[in-house]
């Protein structure tokens, strides 16, 4: 029996499983094969504490990476968390000390570091 025989429904919901160690012969390519493509490739640093806090929203699944622009026009991202239906994490509900309930905002994060020009790793790989 194969796949077109039988009506096979297709998990689309997040998890925290998605994502695997793809190796760095794998990735090196991809970047090459990127910037061969597009003829330029950017990376941007983002701290582990940023990161972790993100993660550390109630019912945060993962990471959305967004393009965007600074406000000097050069290319960076948002980083926002999001739960498992895919949806942002802008607001979450707390427990106070006192046992009452409040809204948090959720984090949507910015201001990395940008490569200097010649940085890139994947230009020693290959």
């Amino acid at each position: 029996m194969t796949k077109k025989d039988v009506l096979v429904k297709d998990d689309q919901s997040l998890h925290e499983n998605i994502g695997e160690d793809i190796g760095f012969e794998m990735g090196a390519k991809m970047i090459k094969d990127y910037y061969d493509c597009f003829g330029e490739n950017q990376a941007h640093f983002v701290g582990r504490n940023i990161i972790e806090k993100i993660l550390s929203q109630p019912d945060c699944t993962g990471i959305k990476m967004y393009k965007a622009l600074n406000a000097k026009g050069q290319p960076t991202y948002v980083f926002v968390g999001v739960d498992k239906r895919g949806k942002a994490i802008l607001e979450y509900t707390v427990v106070n000390d006192d046992g009452t309930l409040s809204k948090k905002a959720g984090i949507v994060a910015n201001r990395f570091l940008p490569p200097k020009p010649g940085e890139g790793w994947f230009e020693y790989a290959l």
